[in-house]
């Protein structure tokens, strides 16, 4: 038996983040906690958007043998601290797994970590553990020389129903804007669509995988929690497949609030099942229109058009889903553009916005990168150069527009549940701070 450590890093070391507005809970970790206790090991997992300790108190207060991280890209530089740390005071087994290992393992080929995981079969990790170097998906050193195994996709119903024991140690934490304590439950592995801007359809080696709708619905009706994010790619794919998940939750008399992903033309094309949909307890459908011109839509491969878009807000507007409209901000934006959008926003009475900066990914894209700090590729900084404008001027109505969907956000009331004097001054410092860079 090892004692095994399982590290999910903070996003964020800037005074402008996310945490304590929406936090996710930790579910890879916990698939891995079930099976590693299964096979016998003493598991203990280490969220930082969670705890208060520092990383290296947390070690210095307890002995491990074994270290898992998992990171996005923008965790990398937080993931491989904690790795060199844990193997100079702990001198344990390292692995490193997560979303990005999957397509940038070799950025966390170092000399402090001993395996990478590079794919979802968290079930090999036991087997990896007691040294087993042949399982698929990995890459390991051996005497600095590093190699690797066949990759392979991976069946989602071979994963077990996570503990949540770490979940529910913190019913404080875990929120999705107003809703409270929001445990995810995940349907399937990647995305059937191929948008060119996301990372999401390459994971599981780009192959679709999905569970059945009565395992799902008994893993809801087993948990007990009021909120569930149904943290899929996009849960809106198959008609068939969304009927039979709304029929079996009302057979079963399950009553819970929910939050899925899902694509305008989806929504657009049945009104019938989000009306159905939202009846059982959908409450935030978070939607990716991206644009509100059909000449991005294309270059992103969106497979979708505004009006199509214009039609799933009058949808979600009719049956009282509160949509979340995301959307990209590009690199060849000019200062109308950021304008267009909020008059945009502003006309169709969007309530619920995330707009992100195209971010072309780690990995998947041959872009030309101006910065080197893993830390930017958050989506919420610029990372390529702009096509017409400075980085200074891009920032500049960038900024701006954050500003005026904060003050209409206030007006409208809709994230009253925020400290908005806080949050606004902490928004400020790091515009101040980034315009330093930017000097």
């Amino acid at each position: 038996m090892s004692r095994v450590l399982l590290v999910r890093p903070e996003e964020s070391r800037s005074q402008y983040d996310f945490q304590g507005v929406i936090e996710n809970e930790c579910l890879e970790l916990e698939w891995i906690m079930t099976i590693l206790k299964e096979a016998g090991h003493d598991v203990t997992i280490f969220d930082k958007q969670v705890e208060r300790k520092s990383f290296a108190a947390f070690l210095a207060s307890q002995g491990f043998d074994v270290f898992y991280g998992e990171c996005r890209c923008f965790q990398e530089p937080f993931l491989l601290e904690y790795a060199k740390l844990f193997r100079e005071r702990c001198h344990g087994l390292v692995i490193a797994g997560g979303i990005h290992a999957q397509i940038n393992s070799g950025r966390l080929q170092k000399d402090y970590i001993d395996v990478i995981l590079c794919g979802f079969n968290y079930y090999d990790l036991p087997a990896v553990i007691a040294g087993d170097r042949h399982p698929a998906n990995l890459v390991w050193q051996e005497e600095g020389i590093w190699h690797t195994t066949a990759k392979e996709a991976v069946d989602i119903r071979k994963m077990p129903w996570p503990d949540r024991t770490y979940f529910y140690a913190h019913p404080d934490r875990y929120p999705y804007l107003d809703m409270k304590h929001a445990m995810w439950v995940r349907s399937a592995f990647s995305c059937p669509y191929r948008c060119r801007f996301c990372l999401r359809n390459h994971m599981n080696s780009g192959v679709y995988s999905r569970r059945d709708v009565k395992d799902l619905v008994d893993e809801i009706a087993e948990n007990d929690n009021e909120t569930v994010y149904l943290v899929d790619d996009d849960f809106l794919f198959d008609e068939n497949y969304v009927r039979q998940f709304i029929q079996t939750v009302r057979d079963k008399g399950i009553r819970r609030k929910y939050i899925c992903y899902g694509r305008a033309d989806f929504t657009a094309a049945h009104e019938d099942l989000i009306r159905e949909f939202q009846k059982i307890g959908l409450v935030y459908l978070l939607c990716g229109l991206e644009d509100i011109s059909d000449s991005r839509l294309d270059s992103y491969n969106k497979r979708n058009t505004a009006a199509v878009n214009e039609q799933c807000i009058a949808v979600c507007q009719k049956h009282g889903v509160r949509l979340m409209a995301m959307f990209i901000l590009g690199l060849d934006w000019r200062g109308r553009d950021f304008r267009q959008l909020y008059r945009y926003i502003v006309k169709h009475d969007l309530k619920h916005v995330a707009v992100s900066i195209y971010t072309p990914e780690i990995g998947i894209s041959d872009a030309e990168y101006i910065t080197d700090d893993m830390t930017h590729f958050d989506y919420l900084h610029l990372v390529a150069k702009p096509v017409h404008l400075s980085v200074r001027q891009w920032y500049f109505h960038y900024y701006v527009l954050l500003i005026r969907l904060f003050l209409k956000a206030q007006r409208d009331g809709v994230y009253d549940f925020l400290d908005y004097g806080s949050y606004i001054r902490s928004f400020l410092r790091t515009i101040l701070h980034r315009g330093e860079e930017d000097a």
